[in-house]
């Protein structure tokens, strides 16, 4: 009777399981063709031309390869790893799809970079488990079936964090890196606990970190951890015992120093074999490459100030991560009990310190240069969730065991709403969609409408799956520039002029007027609060959000896939 009652159990655990997994790949794939046709994120939209522009270099007339021009994107922002995976997987689309005689579309590498990043997401949830299984659950309370279900609960907050739905829903490296790192975390882990050997170490480690930084070179953090592993460790690759010397001798000692060191520079050389072999064109064309890395670590440390970073000006490092960027990514359940667990959970267990050094060691450097975007600190995010569920491990141990069950249950739930909130954006059109369509239907012809500069598109815009497929209007929309306005007597006149002539205001996103202060840019903060107080003679008649109430974020955490949408009209 015993044997039934289990069997059904495992039957149950079974159908959770593959129920949860079918759960995990919805998130990850629904709505992958979000935004298309458009360019909806400027990485992925250069990331995507670049693979548009890869060719096999052969010369026609000579039928010789130029190995300079062999599969060189030209783009030198990230690695080509992302790239050529993402040209492979476009190519095997196209061969399904019958067309490969037709050149690669924008909308063709976008789709292919995209299921880069989903499948990368699913793969980091596997290894993210497999990180929490090696704390074991061993506590009192838990029976062989309640580490089932305490698995079951885990799984469900890995599925629904809202930065692993985001990333996995754009082409670009974020969810590589998170994957990578992560598994690098774990077979550091492994190692700690003498359950993979040091060959096995080394070659794992390596492989990892070198496809990381033939993703993005300052991926070259990631060594760090299994480096300093390696370092501190006893095991050496090669273990001889002909050695008669005492253990405490200098003799016995320099041997282990010289084998620490051949094992240090096999893992460092093996890791940038990978990158030369996944990454050849940052060598091959060295110059280019170079020139890419001082523009991007110049805008990064501030050095080269650009309209895109304007967010940034006079933040607070630590205290910007911590308000305009963590809250947000995970909710701010999941931020709380995570920054709970990385302060609060064991000190004196080593594998828990790995964590929290591999945490810290990315955190501080990212944290500190000027540029604070949410995707710099996306490879550690998957570390405060892991903490979040190592803070619950511990909360439910203090708990009657008879109530352990739903009260983590309720917690669970609690922790997903964001996730589950978050979902929605790929659920439903794009808002720039629905906010062209209330454009098209509600606006008349002709109208002269007053808008931003280097916003990533420019609405009113076609939607392909709408149904108002030819709305045949036409709108003098002026693109302008706010972001010199205080700057320049020449635009602050051209805006007086806009807006006499102005039937309508549309004010695309928050990239300009939360990203200025008052004091810097008080000419532009001026004409806003007129905007939004009614003084500028417009009022506000349509307003587009995914209703996540997030805008107080760092700006790419919104403007990409949810930017709010507000729409003005003069008053007659």
């Amino acid at each position: 009777m015993l044997e039934k009652i289990n069997g059904k159990k495992k039957l149950l655990f079974h159908c959770f399981i593959v129920s949860l997994f079918l759960v995990l790949v919805y998130t990850r794939f629904i709505g992958l063709d979000w935004g298309l046709p458009y360019p909806m994120h400027p990485d992925e939209r250069n990331m995507a031309n670049a693979i548009q522009s890869l060719n096999c270099g052969i010369s026609s007339a000579s039928w010789r390869i130029n190995f300079q021009e062999c599969f060189n994107p030209h783009f030198f922002a990230y690695g080509q790893f992302p790239l050529y995976l993402g040209y492979l997987i476009t190519f095997i689309l196209k061969l399904f799809d019958g067309d490969l005689k037709l050149p690669i579309s924008f909308q063709e590498a976008t789709i292919g970079l995209r299921i880069i990043s989903a499948v990368a997401s699913i793969i980091n949830v596997y290894v993210l488990l497999k990180i929490l299984k090696i704390f074991n659950f061993q506590f009192s309370i838990f029976n062989k079936f309640s580490k089932l279900i305490f698995q079951l609960f885990c799984l469900l907050i890995l599925i629904f964090s809202p930065y692993a739905i985001q990333f996995s829903h754009f082409g670009t490296t974020e969810s590589l890196l998170m994957m990578f790192y992560s598994a690098t975390i774990y077979f550091s882990l492994l190692f700690i606990d003498k359950k993979i050997n040091t060959l096995s170490f080394i070659v794992n480690s390596s492989m990892l970190v070198g496809l990381s930084i033939a993703t993005k070179v300052s991926s070259l953090l990631f060594l760090i951890v299994p480096f300093l592993v390696l370092l501190f460790s006893k095991e050496i690759l090669e273990h001889k015992t002909s050695i008669s010397a005492p253990k405490n001798s200098l003799y016995f000692f320099g041997y282990k120093l010289i084998n620490k060191i051949i094992d240090l520079t096999i893992m460092v050389f093996l890791s940038l074999v990978i990158f030369f072999i996944f990454s050849p064109h940052n060598f091959i064309n060295f110059t280019d490459f170079i020139s890419s890395m001082n523009y991007e670590s110049e805008v990064a440390l501030g050095k080269s100030l650009v309209f895109y970073t304007r967010q940034f000006f006079n933040t607070k490092p630590f205290y910007f991560q911590l308000t305009k960027i963590f809250p947000y990514v995970f909710g701010w359940p999941v931020f709380l009990m995570g920054l709970m667990g990385l302060i609060g959970t064991n000190w004196k267990d080593k594998k828990i310190n790995l964590l929290r050094f591999a945490f810290l060691i990315y955190f501080i450097p990212c944290a500190i240069i000027y540029a604070k975007w949410s995707r710099f600190m996306s490879p550690i995010f998957p570390l405060i969730t892991i903490f979040a569920v190592l803070f619950l491990e511990n909360l439910i141990t203090k708990l009657n065991h008879k109530f352990w069950i739903p009260a983590f249950a309720g917690m669970t739930i609690i922790l997903i709403i964001p996730g589950i909130s978050y979902l929605s954006i790929y659920q439903n059109p794009d808002i720039r969609f629905q906010a062209s369509d209330w454009i098209y239907k509600n606006i008349p012809n002709n109208s002269y409408v007053l808008s931003e500069t280097a916003n990533v598109v420019d609405i009113p815009m076609i939607n392909p799956k709408s149904k108002i497929q030819n709305p045949n209007k036409n709108f003098q929309v002026i693109s302008f520039n706010f972001y010199d306005l205080d700057q320049s007597q020449e635009l602050q006149l051209e805006l007086s002029n806009h807006l006499e002539k102005a039937d309508y205001i549309f004010v695309p996103s928050r990239r300009i007027f939360a990203n200025h202060p008052k004091e810097k840019y008080p000419i532009l903060n001026k004409y806003y609060e007129d905007l939004f107080s009614g003084k500028l003679g417009f009022e506000k008649v349509a307003e587009f959000s995914a209703g996540l109430n997030d805008e107080e974020a760092e700006e790419t955490w919104t403007v990409f896939d949810h930017p709010v949408i507000r729409i003005y009209k003069k008053v007659k």
